[in-house]
C-alpha cells in the first residue's frame, strides 16, 4: 500500500511539473500578460493628459507671427463690424473706417499683449486677465478719442464699455474655439 501511494505520488508530481513545451508555452504568456499590463498602463496615462487642461495667454492661432496677425485682425474685424451693426453701438462714415478701425485696434492691441505678457506675467495671472479688459477700454477709447474722432462715434459712454465687454467675451470664446478646430485639423 505504501508503495501504490509512493507511485501515486511521484506520478502526481510528474504531471505537475511542466515540460519545457509547457514552460515555454507559460513563458509566452506571461510575456504576453505583462506586455498588455503595460499597454494599458499607458493607456490610462494618456488619457490622464488629455484630460489636462492649459491656460494659453496671449491666444496663439498660428506659431507665424504674420499669419497669427492676419488671423487675429480677421476676427477684430468681423466682431467689430458684427457688434456695431446688430446694437448699433457706433455710427460711421464708411466700412474703410471700420476695417482700418479694426487695423488699428490689432496693432496696438498686438504690442500691448505682447508687452504685458513679457513684462507684467504675475500681474496679468492675479488678476486672471482683466488686465486685457482695461486695457482694451483703454485702446478702444484712445482709438475713438484721438484717432477716429469724427468717422466712429459711440452712443454713450456706458455703450462703449459694453461694446468692449461683449468684443473682449465674443472674441475670447470664438478664439478658443478656432484653436480647438485648428489643433483637432493639426493645422498649428
Amino acid at each position: 500500500m505504501e508503495k501504490e501511494q509512493k507511485d501515486l505520488e511521484e506520478k502526481a508530481v510528474e504531471e505537475t511539473v511542466p515540460s519545457e513545451e509547457e514552460k515555454k508555452e507559460l513563458e509566452s504568456l506571461l510575456n504576453a500578460i505583462r506586455e498588455l499590463e503595460k499597454a494599458k498602463k499607458d493607456d490610462e496615462e494618456g488619457n490622464k493628459k488629455k484630460g489636462f487642461i492649459a491656460i494659453e495667454f496671449g491666444g496663439v492661432f498660428h506659431h507665424n507671427l504674420y499669419i497669427n496677425f492676419i488671423f487675429t485682425f480677421i476676427l477684430n474685424l468681423t466682431l467689430i463690424f458684427l457688434l456695431i451693426e446688430i446694437f448699433s453701438f457706433a455710427k460711421y462714415d464708411s466700412i474703410i473706417y471700420i476695417v482700418l478701425y479694426s487695423l488699428v485696434f490689432t496693432l496696438i492691441e498686438y504690442i500691448f499683449r505682447i508687452y504685458v505678457l513679457m513684462n507684467h506675467f504675475q500681474f496679468m495671472v492675479k488678476s486672471l486677465g482683466f488686465v486685457f479688459f482695461f486695457g482694451y477700454v483703454i485702446i478702444f477709447f484712445f482709438i475713438d478719442q484721438y484717432l477716429f474722432k469724427n468717422t466712429i462715434t459711440f452712443m454713450n459712454e456706458t455703450v462703449f464699455v459694453v461694446f468692449v465687454g461683449l468684443f473682449s467675451i465674443i472674441r475670447y470664446v470664438l478664439s478658443y474655439l478656432l484653436r480647438q478646430n485648428f489643433r483637432k485639423r493639426n493645422l498649428r
